[in-house]
């Protein structure tokens, strides 16, 4: 996109038409097409799940159909990681992040605008940024993949004692995923960090044959009887069995940690404005939708899995409230922009 617009102060129309053939921003709709026919297109860096996304904008597009919504989609991290070195440059005009730390990263250097009042009023303050730049759209929280061959009640209780040696060789986690950082954080928080080191130093000893690249294979082997246990947020048990068939054909079931443990994390998906947009009416306009109640209906009755933070919606039925559930009070702000976890997934050559 800028590089179109550095061609189109240089050259004259017939030239620029040529220059610009097959030009297109990151879901192929020509820059050129979109300023002639009155359509804006915002382009989005998302890190959440495609399937969810896909069809929050299509539905977005379809209640307003002057405004496109091209997305780029890849790990949050590595996207948080592209807006810093792109700065004001940036072609993004929203960020979607599976986990608030990418968000908080990108708001401490300066890079997001300010969320609008509307959506920011939607959605309970506590699952949203309190710089009021960023907003809560959907939620998880850290569980335990079972097999149904663990004894009923044998399960650990409790994050800390993931780290005990009964457990080498029976856990798996996916040390590389976003989504273990917030339970880190917390731990780190709980304990203090020189703990949370010996903690995780523990997990990796215990899961040495089961270090997986990503949630999803952590709940397909513990479904499939490879591992015992394995670390997770709660939605990728419900697609997991969802894609093989339904839930009475799982060989495993998911297990909460005790009410209260502080490595039973609640986070949240959120997504902002980038101060360099140059559609932030547009941008906003996105926002308002994602946390109103059609976008937060699609959230709920979705296979997405995810928990809408709207109050009056509803969770998917097929799992529990999410008022029922009971978390550690390792509060969305607490758990900061992730530089502890990170740290300590480094040092433990995890990262």
């Amino acid at each position: 996109m800028h590089r179109i617009r550095l061609l189109a102060a240089a050259l004259p129309a017939a030239a620029l038409a040529a220059a610009t053939a097959g030009c297109s921003t990151l879901g192929g709709s020509s820059a050129t097409a979109a300023q002639t026919s009155g359509i804006t297109t915002l382009v989005m860096y998302s890190g959440q799940h495609a399937q969810t996304t896909a069809a929050l904008v299509a539905e977005f597009e379809k209640l307003n159909p002057t405004v496109k919504v091209t997305v780029r989609s890849d790990d949050e991290g590595t996207l948080a990681q592209q807006l810093q070195q792109e700065g004001s440059k940036s072609p993004a005009d929203l960020f979607f992040a599976e986990n608030s730390p990418a968000l908080e990263v990108l708001q401490e250097k300066g890079l997001l605008a300010p969320a609008p009042a509307e959506a920011l009023n939607a959605i309970p303050a506590q699952y949203s940024s309190p710089q009021h730049d960023w907003v809560g759209i959907t939620a998880r929280v850290t569980c335990l993949v079972v097999a149904n061959s663990v004894p009923a009640g044998q399960a650990p209780t409790t994050a800390m004692s993931l780290a005990d040696p009964q457990w080498k060789g029976k856990l798996a986690f996916a040390g590389s995923e976003t989504d273990l950082q917030p339970m880190i954080t917390a731990i780190g928080a709980k304990y203090g960090v020189q703990a949370a080191t010996n903690w995780l130093n523990g997990l990796k000893a215990n899961a040495a044959a089961h270090l997986l690249p990503d949630n999803e294979t952590v709940t397909k082997d513990v479904d499939t009887g490879q591992v015992q246990i394995g670390v997770v947020d709660n939605y990728y048990w419900y697609r997991q069995a969802v894609g093989d068939g339904g839930f009475t054909k799982a060989n495993s079931h998911i297990a909460y940690f005790a009410n209260g443990d502080p490595g039973y994390v609640l986070s949240v998906s959120g997504i902002a404005t980038l101060a360099s947009s140059k559609h932030k009416d547009a941008a906003a306009s996105f926002m308002k939708f994602l946390a109103s109640p059609p976008a937060q209906q699609i959230i709920a009755t979705s296979d997405s899995f995810e928990y809408p933070l709207l109050p009056g919606i509803a969770a998917n039925s097929a799992e529990p409230p999410l008022s029922t559930l009971h978390p550690g009070t390792v509060s969305i702000s607490a758990l900061g922009d992730g530089s502890t976890a990170i740290s300590l997934l480094q040092a433990a050559q995890l990262l």
